[in-house]
């Protein structure tokens, strides 16, 4: 499993409330601004019924095997950092599978590619309808010059490292009530490498007005 910065194709298919965006039932336009960061979740269901999310512990590949082997599959997440057009302000947004095929097939076709060059609208359908969300470029255009700064200083001070970080083996076992004793084998071909956080190519050249 590989965490943090990866490129669109060899990905696996703490800031304030305002850095972050969340995709709105119908139609959500943004332009992307990074590689995606990757990592795992785990949903586990606790023995009081609730349901809690916690990273994949990649430190404790043993705690790895057993949240797979009771049932509690890893699924891979990114955070993407976007300009989000409803206010032109710079975020993070968190995307699953869907969202991440649908810029992932922009970004390897020849007539849309460089994903900065243009921006992309993320429709949310109900509740319930599959497929839930759908992906759609729109005309390449430049970005306004006045906006480069402002990116900078999202970039100094947005950090995802904690968000993403691996959680405490010591809470997943306090919330499924777990003994160590009980703990399964080590996986075997499981690494904790990061991803290397430079920017993959030239994807991220970023096209401004002067």
């Amino acid at each position: 499993m590989k965490f943090g910065e990866v490129d669109w194709n060899t990905a696996d298919s703490s800031g304030g409330k305002s850095d972050f965006m969340r995709l709105e039932e119908g139609e959500n336009t943004v332009r992307v601004m990074s590689n995606p960061i990757q990592f795992y979740n785990h949903w586990c269901n606790g023995p009081d019924g609730s349901k809690r999310k916690f990273n994949s512990p990649i430190d404790d590949p043993a705690m790895i095997r057993r949240l797979e082997d009771s049932g509690f599959k890893r699924t891979a997440r990114w955070f993407v950092k976007v300009l989000d057009r409803r206010d032109n302000q710079f975020k993070a947004l968190e995307i699953g599978p869907q969202v991440f095929n649908g810029i992932k097939s922009l970004y390897t076709n020849k007539r849309w590619g460089k994903l900065t060059g243009y921006d992309i609208t993320i429709t949310r359908a109900p509740k319930g309808t599959q497929p839930l969300y759908s992906v759609t470029p729109n005309p390449h255009e430049a970005l306004p010059g006045d906006l480069k700064s402002k990116l900078q200083e999202f970039n100094d001070k947005i950090n995802l490292d904690k968000i993403i970080a691996p959680s405490d083996s010591a809470d997943i076992m306090e919330y499924m009530k777990w003994t160590s004793n009980k703990t399964a084998p080590t996986v075997t071909g499981t690494t904790g490498k990061v991803a290397d956080q430079k920017p993959k190519g030239d994807d991220f050249d970023f096209e401004f007005e002067e």
